[in-house]
């Protein structure tokens, strides 16, 4: 089995990041960050969906954080920048601290 090491976070937002929702990812999860980061800006291009702002985070993870129940919070600081933080049960959070990709639709 394939340890995963990050995955990728979707969200999708009216104009003025309003009526934000989390969007489905293609992968589940990747072995390394560099790997989804090299998938991001392909997905991005590709989502097919009626949000004119799209942002997208690789969010790292502790690998043993899937052998129980994991938890994707999301949010946007006061800069307007994604924020992802990543909670397995009784543990601790782990923030992402990878830059931020957000493409508009035109």
């Amino acid at each position: 089995m394939e340890h995963i090491a990050a995955i990728m976070v979707l969200i999708g937002c009216g104009h003025g990041d309003i009526e934000c929702r989390e969007l489905s990812a293609p992968t589940v999860g990747y072995e390394t960050v560099q790997m989804c980061e090299q998938d991001m800006e392909p997905v991005l291009r590709s989502i097919s969906n009626d949000h004119p702002v799209v942002y997208g985070q690789c969010a790292v993870v502790d690998p043993a954080d899937f052998e129980q129940d994991a938890i994707v919070a999301w949010d946007f600081n006061t800069s307007g920048e994604l924020l992802v933080d990543v909670v397995a049960g009784d543990s601790l959070y782990a923030s992402s601290d990878v830059a931020l990709t957000k493409t508009s639709r035109q």
